[in-house]
This record gives structure tokens, sequence and C-alpha cells, in this order.
């Protein structure tokens, strides 16, 4: 069911219509999955508190789910919705050809990674340098610029890795673990579990990412006017508030949104660059 709920994080795009409109939403997350169709319901229920606290027109607001970023990028070139939450490395994929302006940004055990490792097992391998010509499943494989200069800050030439785009962390855990790889990157959280499967005291950090910036909300272009951007800010950081905000943003996983950490974004731009 967890899996099922979170799907609604994974991206919430208009089903009725090539081009969205202003409230339409666009939320892509990748840590935990799920299917489209089970998540429904939760989508619509955090929709419906968000248009209350906005005060936007009830039913203005829609959302459903695309799970890859081909699809998302797909959707993209044919609509404009108002505002989206994204990953960070879409985010920056996306942030001048979307003119994506950062609202808010999530609090989340559950789908935030503010650190990630390069994982191996074999004990040869010491240095980011030991992975050329080797084989590096990630779940950033879709996002290799986000991964080599803003994680692993330009120390690993990806060009000379076998880099393969995974769903999932576990598959690449199993995969290190098996010997089909030779390395995955995981946050903190996975890691600790991956440790305790069998084989994963093995498991060696080979190196660590500096603190990573959190799962922002942005508006797109000027969809939103200056006033509507407003009251969704407001309304997002009051969304987890009370009885009812407390159990829609939980069945998300969504500890709570608040404002954005300028310095954290900033820091990772340079990184990434222009």
């Amino acid at each position: 069911m967890r899996a099922r709920i979170l799907v609604a994080l994974a991206f919430w795009l208009t089903s009725t219509a090539l081009v969205a409109a202003p409230h339409d939403v666009a939320i892509h997350v990748t840590r935990l999955g799920g299917d489209r169709g089970s998540a429904q319901p939760y989508v619509d229920r955090l929709l419906r508190r968000l248009e209350g606290l906005a005060g936007w027109t009830a039913g203005s607001a829609k959302g459903a789910f695309v799970v890859s970023k081909k699809e998302a990028l797909a959707y993209l070139g044919q609509a404009a919705p108002g505002f989206g939450m994204l990953e960070p490395a879409l985010y920056f994929e996306l942030r001048k050809s979307h003119a994506l302006t950062p609202l808010a940004q999530v609090e989340s055990a559950d789908l935030v990674s503010p650190k990630l490792h390069v994982v191996v097992k074999d004990p040869a391998l010491k240095t980011l340098a030991d992975l050329k010509g080797k084989r590096l499943w990630t779940t950033l494989g879709e996002t290799p610029r986000y991964l080599g200069r803003v994680v692993l800050e330009g120390k690993l030439d990806l060009a000379a890795v076998q880099v393969k785009p995974i769903g999932q962390a576990l598959k690449g855990v199993r995969g290190v673990l098996r010997g089909d790889c030779d390395a995955t990157t995981l946050d903190d959280d996975q890691l600790e579990k991956a440790r305790a499967m069998t084989g994963g005291a093995d498991l060696l950090v080979l190196a660590s990412s500096p603190a990573l910036p959190a799962i922002p909300v942005v508006a797109f272009g000027a969809a939103l006017s200056d006033a509507e951007r407003a009251g969704l800010v407001k309304a997002l950081l009051a969304l987890c508030d009370g009885a009812d905000g407390a159990a829609i943003c939980k069945e998300m996983h969504i500890g709570r949104f608040v404002p954005i950490d300028a310095t954290a974004l900033k820091a990772a731009e340079t990184r990434y660059g222009e």
C-alpha cells in the first residue's frame, strides 16, 4: 500500500486536456514507486485541500501520474502546468527551458535524499577513479549532468563509466551484491537497509556527496499570476497543519512544506552550472 500511495508523488499531470490549466500540477519524485490508479484518490484529497487553502474553485486543480522522465518531458512539450513538485535533478534540467521559479520545498524522511553515497562491494575499488570502465547502476542514470556535477562534484568522468539507469535503489543494491554491477548510489536510509540484507555487511562507501537540495515546488513560467503564486505558497506552508492536513500529508509521506533554502539550492546550482 505504501508504494501505491507514493505513486502520487511520482508525477501529477492533467489527464483530460493537452493544454493544462494554471491550477494543474506536475509532480515528479523517484525515491518510492507505485501505480497510477491506486494513487489517484490520495492525489485528489490533497488537491481538494490545497484548493480550499488557496481559495481556488473546487475541482479546478487536476493531477495524474506519469512514471518516467521520458513521459514527463513528452507531456511538458505539449502542456503548460502552472506549478509542480520536481526532483532536484529534473528541476535543474528544466529550470531555464521552462522558466521555473522555486516557491517552497518538501520536508520528508521518505521522499528526500539529503546525501548520496557511491556504494561498492569489491574492496579493490578504493576511489571514484577506480570506476573507470566499471558498471554503475543508479536512479540518477537519466540525469547524468546532475549526477556528475552536483552529486559527484565533477570527480568522475561518467563518459568512462558504464552507467545504467534504474527505477528503484533496491535494484542497484541487488546488482552490486550479485556482481551484476560494480557500484550503485544510495542515500543514508537506503544504505542502512542494504547493509541489513544478506551480504550487505560487505558493502563499502566509495564516495559521498555534499549536502543535496530538497525537492522544490516550482512555478512554471507565468501561468500563475503573482497573486496566485503568493496564495499557493501560503496554502502549501499550511497544508499539513491540523488533524486533516496532517493525515493527508502523512498518507502522501510528506512531512511538511517549508520555505525554499536558497543557500542550499544556490550551492547546487553553482555545481550544476549554466
